[in-house]
């Protein structure tokens, strides 16, 4: 019988930590993202490809650590301003030597991820390049509403009473 309930009460312990990582964002529609951090992830997977399992880790962590500070460089410019049909325009600058030695050396992946970071980065604060916390929708991609935000906090908090009860 002891048996039975602490099998029980392991199961609830194991669907609350569910619960709880849902809340905190890991498996969340709505959550925080924070706006001009790199993609980590990009540079594991290139940096597989390229070196042994065990410094593959080491020179990822190198590499997106070089272009975090890159990216907080308020001197670097990565955009330029053009005029098309009588529009500025802000395009990437692909006279910019250091970001297309990236992309020759790494790959389009990893320079995708530098120049999303940054249009992030300058969108969210241009002037401190820093990274911003940002309410986000993650199953439309787009910035969530408070409403939403409230609206999906207040179902997992029911869903989480529910299989305490």
């Amino acid at each position: 019988m002891a048996s039975i309930e602490q099998k029980k009460a392991d199961e609830r312990l194991v669907e609350d930590q569910k619960g709880m990582q849902d809340m905190q964002g890991i498996h969340a529609n709505i959550g925080v993202k924070r706006m001009g951090e790199l993609d980590r992830k990009v540079f594991e997977d290139a940096c597989k490809e390229k070196y042994e399992p065990e410094e593959a880790q080491v020179k990822a962590l190198e590499l997106c650590s070089l272009w975090e500070d890159n990216l907080k460089n308020a001197g670097w410019h990565l955009m330029k301003v053009v005029t098309i049909d009588g529009k500025s325009k802000e395009v990437i600058d692909d006279r910019d030597e250091s970001l297309r030695d990236l992309e020759t050396v790494w790959g389009t992946d990893i320079f995708d991820a530098v120049v999303a970071a940054y249009k992030e980065m300058n969108d969210y604060n241009a002037s401190g390049r820093y990274v911003v916390p940002e309410l986000w929708n993650f199953k439309d991609n787009r910035k969530a509403t408070l409403k939403e935000a409230i609206s999906y906090i207040l179902k997992n908090l029911k869903t989480l009473k529910r299989k305490r009860g």
